[in-house]
């Protein structure tokens, strides 16, 4: 039995055209860039029942206007404490920044720091006394209102002279009232007198 014409034209066709795309019988997808995820649509609904209710609750005729003056006025009181509380964190800070800097300053003592007599007179002592060439016992020391009193004898007016100078330049010695003199010689204060009474 020979086949048919209009099957051998159809088959010839086929023939001559071999790269013709192959017919897929999947479906093709239907996804719409602009269509909504079910998680978007579930918060969108969620979020325009509160405002209905919202808009509800402050649009009540009876009612609403009070809703809406006490939302406010809570409103204003809650931005008012939290301006509060952010004035009062910035002077803490600001004056813990301040003690900060100022203990800092403070940490290092300055050479011209004024200090008590007492110690004072205890700082001179033990930078005069470890030279063992002066005479502890010989020399008595006193000191007021940083103004450093020296009496005593020694052996020449050169060391005397040179105690003095030494004792001008100590930190912390405002003055020095030098009443020093050598052996057998009187105080220069009761020369003085002594001068007067003659």
């Amino acid at each position: 039995m020979r086949p048919r014409p209009s099957f051998l034209k159809l088959k010839l066709k086929l023939k001559l055209k071999p790269n013709m795309p192959r017919l897929s019988m999947r479906p093709t997808s239907t996804h719409d860039p602009h269509a909504m995820s079910r998680g978007r649509a579930v918060w969108m609904c969620v979020a325009s029942g509160l405002t209905s209710g919202l808009l509800v609750y402050l649009m009540d005729p009876e009612r609403g206007r009070r809703r809406r003056h006490m939302l406010r006025d809570r409103s204003f009181a809650s931005v008012r404490r939290i301006g509060r509380s952010i004035k009062a964190l910035w002077r803490g800070a600001a004056a813990e920044t301040y003690g900060v800097t100022h203990r800092i300053v403070h940490l290092v003592p300055k050479p011209t720091e004024m200090t008590d007599d007492e110690t004072l007179r205890q700082r001179v002592e033990s930078q005069l006394f470890r030279d063992r060439h002066i005479p502890k016992g010989h020399l008595n020391i006193n000191a007021e209102h940083g103004m450093l009193i020296l009496r005593g004898e020694l052996d020449s007016p050169i060391e005397i002279a040179q105690l003095e100078e030494r004792v001008r330049h100590l930190p912390g010695v405002r003055g020095v009232q030098n009443l020093l003199h050598p052996h057998g010689t009187p105080a220069p204060n009761k020369q003085r007198s002594f001068t007067a009474s003659t």
